[in-house]
């Protein structure tokens, strides 16, 4: 059911509210000439709602990085009588994140699994809990490739504050900006938000079986792409480990490590210290690694646990889609293709799935 109803100038008024009080981030499109079609949509710092596309297509990149950012510093240390002392460097600028779709919300909701798990990161959790999100569903596949529907992504189950729905469109039509939204609220304060900014209408019965007809076109829209279900998947590359598969496919892998850089919910990190010329402080930074990089799994001494690009192409497949899930009950990958889209190989996931499925 939903909560409000909302038109698309009242909806703007509210963001340019939020804009005064939070930095402001939110799908902006950018032209891109040597792309067919000549542009695409990045998520970005914006100073007002009418700069915002909340009928964009997909973000190149998801919002993973305002919440868990590419580098950062986690603390600064300095030498005092004899001894080290430490200032985190904890950043809790108020955030809000507009125009999230579900794929991007799924991902968000591991990522506050894996983050808020004792011992909890304060610095992840510093910028989450300052963070309002404001999600976008969709009425359609953002593209082709696709395959959220296969793993119930294309639905937003959480992790937003409020969550918006495009009741004027239908799953056929694409490419026009809705000039009505139905609204859910997913927290208290998206709830407030709403109902305090003075925005919105209580839905009618009318709005009700709009937003009921809206929910079954979109389960119509939506195609499956993978030939075992996601909940058998674990088991399937249980059976998998050693396919000829693997080799084949990396064969065409550069270890460029594009698909690990565009996954909404690749968390892996490296820790390296940075000290003065003097040894009397410096700081300890994080930045993102990745599994498909040569050097990921090298330790002490040279050796290499995943030398061959075959073993390093099946650890970032049994992870996203049999060990995270075992471990979290949450899944590893939400179908956003983006890894694919990326990938200068032409690897594709589902290719690797449906092939695997073939040859048990």
């Amino acid at each position: 059911m939903l909560d409000r109803v909302i038109s698309r100038d009242d909806l703007h008024a509210l963001i340019d509210g939020l804009a005064l009080q939070r930095r402001l981030i939110g799908p902006v499109v950018r032209k891109a000439p040597e792309c067919r079609p000549p542009w695409r949509y990045f998520y970005q710092p914006v100073d007002r709602a009418e700069q915002l596309d909340l009928s964009f297509s997909y973000c190149v990149y998801s919002p993973k990085p305002f919440l868990f950012p590419p580098q950062e510093t986690l603390f600064q240390f300095e030498r005092v009588d004899g001894g080290f002392t430490a200032r985190p460097q904890l950043a809790d600028r108020p955030t809000a994140l507009v125009g999230v779709h579900p794929c991007d919300l799924n991902a968000i909701q591991l990522l506050d699994h894996v983050f808020s798990a004792a011992p909890a990161d304060r610095h992840y959790r510093a910028r989450r809990d300052n963070t309002f999100i404001v999600g976008v569903d969709c009425a359609r596949p953002c593209t082709d490739g696709v395959f959220c529907a296969d793993l119930d992504s294309h639905e937003a189950h959480g992790g937003f504050d409020v969550m918006l729905y495009p009741l004027d469109g239908d799953a056929e039509s694409a490419g026009t900006t809705p000039g009505r939204y139905g609204v859910v609220f997913g927290s208290r304060a998206g709830g407030e938000w709403v109902r305090y900014g003075r925005r919105g209408e209580v839905p009618t019965a009318a709005d009700e079986r709009t937003f009921d007809r809206y929910q079954r076109q979109k389960r119509t829209a939506f195609p499956h792409a993978l030939k075992t279900p996601a909940d058998e998947l674990p088991q399937l590359l249980e059976r998998s480990y050693d396919s000829l598969l693997w080799e084949a496919t990396a064969r065409r892998c550069y270890s460029c490590g594009s698909c690990n850089l565009v996954c909404p919910t690749c968390y892996c990190f490296d820790i390296k210290d940075q000290t003065t010329l003097g040894g009397d402080g410096g700081q300890r930074r994080r930045q993102w690694d990745g599994c498909q990089l040569r050097g990921f799994a090298q330790v002490a001494g040279g050796h290499n646990f995943r030398s061959r690009p075959a073993a390093r192409l099946r650890h970032r497949i049994y992870r996203k889609a049999k060990w995270i899930r075992e471990r979290t009950g949450l899944r590893g990958c939400v179908g956003c293709a983006r890894c694919d889209r990326a990938c200068t190989a032409r690897i594709n996931t589902v290719e690797i799935y449906n092939q695997l499925t073939e040859e048990v």
